[in-house]
C-alpha cells in the first residue's frame, strides 16, 4: 500500500505566494515508499522547514513568522504550518 501526502488549508482562497510555492514543492516530492510512519513525518517536516528557510532567504516570506510543528491531531500525526501563530495549512500522510 502506497501512502500519499495530502493537505488541508485554512486559507481556501487568496493564499500567499510563498504558501503556493511550498505546496508546489511538496506536491513534487516522490511519495513512493512512504508508509506514513513517524520517520516519514520527520523527513517531511525537515523538507518543509528547509523549503520555508529557502523562501525566507529569497524574500518570498518577509513580514510573516512561519513555523512548523509535528503533532497528534485526533489520533493522527500531522504537520501544522503556522503563520504568525495561526495555522494556515496541515499536511497528512495517508495510506
Amino acid at each position: 500500500m502506497m501512502a500519499k501526502i495530502t493537505y488541508k488549508s485554512s486559507i481556501p482562497n487568496d493564499k500567499p505566494l510563498w504558501l503556493l510555492k511550498l505546496q508546489l514543492s511538496v506536491s513534487q516530492l516522490d511519495a513512493t515508499g512512504l508508509k506514513g510512519n513517524e520517520q516519514d513525518f520527520r523527513n517531511l517536516k525537515s523538507f518543509i522547514d528547509a523549503e520555508i528557510r529557502s523562501l525566507m532567504e529569497k524574500g518570498d516570506i518577509r513580514r510573516s513568522f512561519v513555523e512548523t510543528e509535528l503533532r497528534q491531531d485526533e489520533g493522527r500525526t500531522v504537520i501544522h504550518i503556522f503563520r504568525n501563530h495561526m495555522i494556515v495549512q496541515t499536511y497528512y500522510i495517508e495510506a
